[in-house]
């Protein structure tokens, strides 16, 4: 059940309208799989991680909090509609959003206060 929403959930992000940019003229397999290694491992599985390093990875992509708020939204989306129980839905959904401050370059997408 795990893999084939992982997949679901990567190409509904590489064709999203606001964050589908991220993923043009990528390895969308390599992603899957790395994704799938890090929901398994968010979960309680023991599967190693092959994939680099978060933080330098994503933070050379320029990834405000806006985008990583609609990455949580598509992954919450394919969850419900995968019909996940809710304890690993919150469990899986608490584990990204303490990625935030890692993947994220600190700004947001809506105008500057001030």
């Amino acid at each position: 059940m795990l893999r084939p929403l992982v997949d679901r959930f990567v190409r509904r992000m590489a064709a999203d309208f606001v964050i589908g940019f991220f993923f043009a003229g990528r390895d969308l397999e390599r992603i899957i799989a790395h994704e799938y290694e890090h929901a398994a491992i968010a979960l309680g599985a023991d599967v190693p991680y092959t994939g680099r390093p978060l933080a330098p990875t994503h933070r050379a992509l320029k990834i405000n909090a806006g985008h990583f708020r609609r990455r949580l939204a598509l992954l919450r989306t394919e969850i419900e509609a995968a019909g996940l129980p809710a304890d690993l839905r919150d469990r899986w959904l608490e584990h990204q959003r303490s990625l935030e401050a890692t993947v994220t370059d600190g700004t947001d997408c809506g105008p500057e206060s001030g």
